[in-house]
C-alpha cells in the first residue's frame, strides 16, 4: 500500500499514545516508510529504550510488550503494511550518536 493511502496522522497519534504508555522503558519511538528487502513499502520503527529495559533479564519481555502495544495502538492489522521493529538502548545510542535515531 503506498504511503499516501495510509493515514499518517493516525499512525503518529498511535505512536505517541504507545510512547506515553510505555514510559519510562521507552525513551522515544520513531517511524518511517521504506521498501523492505522484497521491495514492498513497509513501516519501520526505531525505538530507543532505557538501559534498565535493555537489561538481559528484561529485554525479551520489554521488546515483546512494546511491539504488542505499538501494533495495537497504530492498528497495524488495518494498515496493510508489513511492520519492522528495531531497538537500541539509550547508552548504545549515546555512544553511536546516529542522527537517524534522534528526533528531527
Amino acid at each position: 500500500m503506498p504511503r499516501g493511502l495510509v493515514d499518517q496522522s493516525k499512525i503518529r497519534a498511535g505512536v505517541q499514545r504507545a510512547e506515553r504508555a510505555l514510559a519510562p522503558d521507552v525513551i522515544r519511538i520513531m517511524h518511517s516508510f521504506a521498501e523492505d528487502v522484497q521491495g514492498n513499502i513497509s513501516l519501520f520503527f526505531r525505538i530507543v529504550i532505557s538501559d534498565a529495559a535493555a537489561a538481559p533479564n528484561r529485554l525479551r519481555e520489554t521488546t515483546q510488550r512494546i511491539i504488542s502495544k505499538v501494533s495495537h495502538d497504530i492498528k497495524a492489522e488495518e494498515l496493510g503494511l508489513q511492520t519492522y521493529f528495531n531497538f537500541r538502548s539509550r547508552s548504545e545510542q549515546a555512544a553511536l550518536k546516529e542522527p537517524f535515531w534522534e528526533r528531527p
